[in-house]
């Protein structure tokens, strides 16, 4: 497909060298049959030639017959998404000239279907062919042939990755397996009762290429009616399933349901509604982790024990479940002394392995935290020195001095006051 697409306007400039248009046709449809006849073009040259309407962005209408457009290359190149409303298929075709007798590109769109083109490739081409076939693609102007396969329907034609604004006042139908382009920051498309499942078994799947996420919620019988769901979709693997009782309940009582859709304005997504969706066989997901660590598992991260039944979309209607079992374990605590001198612990001791302030001796517990390491507990003595080391320590420091007061010994150091155990006291002023 995507190979079609990037020889498109290939195929084009190659038409201009073998055209069977004169430069110039007598109005009327009896001249043009008789240029037709002698230049002998298809049964469809006048039509194409008489009766073309102008191609523009967006295109909505009712088909119940053949339509002509003319197009421009410019407008090729933006693509197209397309939804078709219908119980018949329609086709739509590219003509380089109303001459042509093989349309340059062709696509059919099913009943209540979307299909875009998307026709990047054709902008690189055109740049790596240099600026005399750019002014040679802008002086074409190729036909569109559009028309229904034994019925009648509305056709809306958007830009590539683009639809419709759809609002209460004005909503979209939102009818099952059809794609769904939403590029509108809010948006909400009704779901006619008659397109719920007896079952009410059903999911929304939102696709987005960078996996950003949405809002959706429902609500029964009116855009501001009752709200019967509500979800954060924040993935393109997982899908939101309804409530299957208040989707019956609609149905029941013939009420539709209003699919309210809300994004950052900046990002564009695509919407699906499935019915009865096929389950495979469920699958298991077991583990041991420490804490402090994460498991990332199917787009989605755990830190802590986990136990659920995960929904995770496979494709078109199909849904996955895995059933998930993960446990963070509890870090085991570790035990760690420390000696510290009365002088360094008063002016603030650092513990390297955390970074920790230590002022004070004792017992403490420490916890240490790192992204996506496994998490420490240290249990940690600030060893009380001994007399004798106190002693030693304080006379490493000099001048120090000694003070008896009450009976008690005291060591005096500039303006630090110790016992001979090496705490220090505060000098009252």
């Amino acid at each position: 497909m995507k190979r079609c697409l990037s020889i498109i306007l290939f195929c084009i400039l190659a038409l201009t060298a073998v055209a069977q248009t004169p430069a110039y046709v007598p109005a009327g449809s009896d001249s043009c049959e008789i240029v037709r006849q002698g230049i002998k073009a298809p049964y469809y040259y006048c039509d194409c030639r008489e009766n073309s309407n102008t191609f523009a962005f967006p295109l909505v209408t009712e088909i119940k017959d053949t339509v002509w457009y003319t197009a421009t290359v410019d407008d090729l190149k933006r693509g197209i998404s397309a939804y078709w409303f219908s119980n018949c298929s329609v086709t739509m075709e590219v003509y380089a000239f109303c001459a042509s007798k093989d349309p340059t590109f062709s696509m059919t769109i099913g009943k209540n279907q979307m299909r875009d083109l998307d026709v990047a490739m054709i902008n690189q081409k055109l740049d790596e062919m240099g600026e005399t076939a750019r002014m040679m693609a802008q002086t074409l102007t190729p036909h569109m042939r559009v028309y229904p396969n034994g019925g009648t329907g509305k056709v809306y034609c958007y830009p590539y990755d683009q639809g419709p604004l759809s609002t209460c006042e004005d909503p979209l139908p939102l009818l099952p397996r059809m794609t769904i382009v939403t590029n509108h920051p809010e948006t909400v498309y009704r779901l006619a009762y008659t397109n719920i499942a007896s079952t009410g078994k059903a999911f929304i799947h939102w696709k987005q290429k960078k996996n950003l996420p949405c809002e959706v919620w429902l609500t029964k019988g009116d855009c501001e009616g009752e709200e019967i769901g509500r979800a954060q979709l924040s993935d393109s693997l997982h899908v939101y399933m309804p409530d299957s009782a208040a989707l019956v309940r609609a149905r029941n009582d013939k009420q539709d349901v209003w699919v309210h859709v809300k994004h950052a304005a900046d990002i564009t997504g695509r919407l699906y509604y499935y019915n009865n969706p096929v389950l495979l066989e469920p699958t298991a997901k077991k583990g041991t982790v420490c804490q402090g660590k994460t498991q990332k598992i199917n787009l989605r991260t755990y830190a802590s024990d986990t136990v659920f039944t995960d929904m995770v979309w496979v494709a078109k209607d199909t849904l996955q479940p895995v059933n998930m079992n993960l446990k963070f374990t509890e870090p085991k605590p570790e035990y760690d002394t420390i000696h510290i001198d009365a002088s360094t612990l008063s002016r603030g001791y650092r513990y390297t392995p955390s970074g920790t302030i230590l002022y004070e001796y004792g017992d403490t517990t420490i916890t240490i935290t790192k992204a996506n390491t496994c998490t420490r507990v240290i249990r940690l003595t600030v060893q009380t020195p001994s007399a004798n080391q106190a002693l030693d320590n304080l006379q490493t420091a000099l001048p120090a001095r000694k003070q008896i007061q009450d009976g008690q010994v005291f060591i005096i150091i500039d303006d630090r006051k110790y016992t001979i155990l090496g705490q220090q006291i505060r000098i009252k002023q």
